[in-house]
């Protein structure tokens, strides 16, 4: 009796403890946001040691160490990374983000008369039609550059703060973070103990395996798409330098921070930057143009293939679905992680039906 309850108990557990929260969701929604403000600490920590580990990995095999030493030479290069942009890039940005500010702010170029001028000399009923709905969509453009440029630059000197009053919350995520690499092999005997003690053999087997192809998934795509769009971002800063296009690091910086999210992203980010030089030069707007289009082309066809969906398996179609359908559930966060998500359902779907062929002999 005793074991047929135990039995049970195991079974219905992960049900439990799945309505328990929802209803505390529902009805108490401040204890679910006090429990995730005070695992927030634990939770970023989880999410630098999962992305560093890809780093030791590629350590241990190219220098042929152990992971101690690895990880002991991965996190004195993040902090000398850190460090540099800390101490370096960040205030470029900074100081890049208030010239644009005060430069769009303090610029009257207006763009109405511009146009009107032009469609005087054209005389013409439907030129003049557009004209007007440009005049009316050009009084909000300064508006709304002025509010997105304002945003940035109140993030990165919020960031800027933040290093300084937020320290000790920093070092301890920190040192988390090295505790959670070195014990990564512990964490991982302790979680598959734990799901074999709950279930049985074949779900226990299941769920095993179904974490194993989330984690290749995941890590393949989130690192790759990391490095992808850093190298994009330092490519794009270079040829701005080089062309001399103006705010060149906060531009490259625009345009590497939205190549995260897939397909998209480099179209949505190339939007302020060629306006904020569409300001400063018409012509300087459309080399801009140019650079984040040939850059762009680079990325699509030679680089993000051979870092991201090589790794991956992930084709256009699934890509642009994932973006999309994650986008409109979960906005900026659903677009990023809706690819790895959609690929991981449509490998277990693959799988899934695989097996029942194969039981059928149909394979």
């Amino acid at each position: 009796m005793t074991n047929k309850f135990v039995y049970n108990l195991k079974i219905a557990m992960p049900v439990i403890i799945i309505v328990f929260f929802m209803l505390i969701f529902i009805f108490s929604p401040s204890k679910i946001s006090f429990v995730f403000s005070a695992l927030k600490p634990v939770i970023t920590s989880f999410v630098i040691a999962y992305l560093l580990d890809s780093l030791v990995k590629t350590i241990m095999k190219r220098f042929k160490m152990r992971r101690a030493p690895a990880i002991f030479l991965t996190c004195i290069s993040l902090l000398c990374a850190i460090l540099i942009i800390f101490a370096i890039f960040i205030p470029i940005l900074i100081e890049n983000a208030e010239s644009v500010i005060e430069f769009v702010t303090s610029y009257n170029m207006d763009i109405g008369s511009i146009v009107t001028n032009i469609a005087k000399k054209i005389d013409d009923h439907n030129v003049y039609r557009i004209a007007d709905q440009i005049t009316k969509l050009s009084a909000g453009i300064k508006e709304r550059i002025n509010n997105f440029l304002n945003l940035i630059a109140f993030s990165l000197m919020n960031s800027a703060k933040d290093i300084v009053t937020r320290i000790f919350s920093i070092l301890a995520n920190f040192i988390l973070t090295i505790y959670m690499l070195i014990e990564k092999d512990d964490l991982i005997k302790r979680f598959k103990r734990l799901i074999l003690a709950l279930f049985d053999e074949r779900k226990a087997n299941t769920i095993l395996d179904v974490s194993t192809s989330a984690n290749k998934i995941f890590k393949s795509y989130l690192v790759g798409k990391l490095l992808d769009s850093l190298i994009v971002g330092i490519i794009t800063t270079i040829a701005f330098l080089i062309f001399k296009i103006p705010y060149a690091a906060l531009m490259g910086s625009i345009i590497g921070l939205f190549n995260i999210i897939p397909f998209f992203g480099p179209i949505i980010g190339s939007v302020p930057v060629i306006i904020v030089s569409f300001f400063v030069s018409p012509v300087k707007a459309l080399i801009a143009f140019a650079i984040t289009t040939v850059i762009g082309q680079i990325d699509g066809n030679f680089i993000e293939p051979r870092i991201v969906s090589n790794n991956v398996g992930v084709t256009p179609f699934w890509a642009i679905s994932g973006v999309i359908i994650g986008g409109s559930a979960f906005g900026v966060k659903g677009m990023i992680l809706g690819v790895p998500v959609l690929v991981l359902a449509k490998t277990l779907t693959e799988e899934f039906v695989a097996r029942k062929l194969r039981e059928k002999d149909m394979s």
